[in-house]
């Protein structure tokens, strides 16, 4: 397993164990797949790996929820989101409310909280509705949009990586986020 030792300098304004991310213009999360899963279609808790561009791990994530919100919700279940860093240290927390979600009726969009550390919150993630394109806002703790999330023309792919840019509110920032 290649991991990095992400440093801990304490930088003013930045949550503890976050410190690396002022470094970086990149991140990969790559989701780690079960074999009992794969191979029974039985839904588990899914695990996560954080990867700088050299593909050395930098964090993981483990998601936590009940066995009958994953079987009976799907995709569209509650769930919390543990961010590791490689000491075991939780770094960030993000919770998700159950919410339907349909192109069709757009009352009920997705909305995630960010806590960095765990039980501070930093801000937001709330979905913009849009028919075929995956769209996000993201605000900070005052619930002011800070930046956009951009995701492909259609919001699913048989392909093993979904591009995400990450955009001022304004203009184009040069980091991408590859899910």
């Amino acid at each position: 397993m290649n991991t990095y030792q992400v440093p801990n300098p304490g930088l003013p304004g930045c949550p503890p164990g976050l410190e690396y991310l002022t470094q970086v213009d990149q991140l990969l999360i790559k989701q780690k797949v079960e074999f009992i899963e794969a191979l029974a279609g039985f839904e588990s808790n899914n695990k996560y790996e954080v990867r700088n561009a050299m593909g050395q791990n930098v964090f993981y994530a483990v998601e936590e929820n009940d066995c009958l919100s994953r079987q009976c919700c799907g995709p569209l279940r509650s769930f919390t989101i543990k961010v590791l860093d490689n000491f075991g240290q939780e770094v960030i927390t993000v919770t998700r409310p159950l919410k339907c979600m349909s192109c069709f009726f757009p009352c009920c969009l997705q909305e995630l909280e960010v806590q960095a550390p765990p039980g501070n919150t930093v801000g937001y993630v709330v979905q913009q509705w849009h028919p075929f394109s995956p769209k996000f806002i993201i605000e900070n703790e005052h619930r002011e949009a800070v930046l956009r999330l951009h995701g492909p023309f259609c919001g699913w792919s048989c392909l093993p990586d979904v591009d995400f840019e990450v955009r001022t509110v304004f203009t184009m920032l040069p980091f991408l986020l590859v899910l």
